[in-house]
This record gives structure tokens, C-alpha cells and sequence, in this order.
């Protein structure tokens, strides 16, 4: 997608019910990541908020052309996107590939003090 058609697009959908779509998704956030033949690699992010951004990606991997959608799911969702993904990408010509990883908080004490600490 080009970088109007992320705004124009996936704008609306922001505008006219993200809460509603992120609460169907079970998702905290929305990343997009898209190159265009004819535009720049942009990334669009949105949460629940109703609003989104649009920039242009100049650190992240570059894609010769395509979308990358990245969902960051709450709790417990695994399983049903896997199935809803198993179940669509069989009627699309274009391949659909799912990497999940799963990342955990956990309070450690040393010393008296509270340290935060994340694991994949």
C-alpha cells in the first residue's frame, strides 16, 4: 500500500470503530508495515484510542514490496487467530505466514529492590 492508502484505508477503519475492531481482534495494538513499488516503506500503528499514525519506516527491515501485519494480542488469543489465519488463507493466492512469540513479566527481588524482567 501506498502511504494514502494507509491513511485513506486503514484511517477509516481507525476513525469509525478501532475500539470496536481492536476489542473483535483481542489486540492492544495494530502495527502495519507496507512497501508500495511506487512509494516509500511506511509503517501505521494504531491502539484502541481511535487514532493512529502514519511514518515513514527508515530503521526497520526493508521490504521489496508487500504488508507486514503485526498484531500484539491480549491474553489467551493464540489459538483462535491461528485458526482464524488456517482457515482464510485458504482461499488466498498470496502466502499468509504466522510467528507468534510469547513474552512474559515477571518481579524479580535482589537486594530489597524490584527489578522487571522479560522473557521470550
Amino acid at each position: 500500500m501506498t502511504k494514502a492508502d494507509l491513511v485513506n484505508n486503514l484511517g477509516t477503519i481507525a476513525r469509525s470503530g478501532t475500539k470496536e475492531f481492536m476489542e473483535a481482534l483481542q489486540a492492544e495494538k495494530v502495527i502495519v508495515t507496507t512497501k508500495h513499488n511506487h512509494d516509500e516503506q511506511y509503517i501505521w500503528e494504531s491502539q484502541a484510542g481511535g487514532s493512529f499514525t502514519v511514518t515513514r519506516d527508515t530503521d526497520g527491515e526493508q521490504h521489496g514490496r508487500g504488508t507486514k501485519i503485526t498484531l500484539f494480542l491480549k491474553e489467551d488469543q493464540e489459538r483462535r487467530n491461528k485458526d482464524l489465519v488456517k482457515k482464510h488463507s485458504e482461499f488466498i493466492s498470496s502466502p499468509i505466514y504466522l510467528w507468534t512469540e510469547k513474552t512474559t513479566e515477571k518481579e524479580i527481588s535482589d537486594d530489597g529492590s524490584i527489578l522487571m524482567m522479560e522473557w521470550n
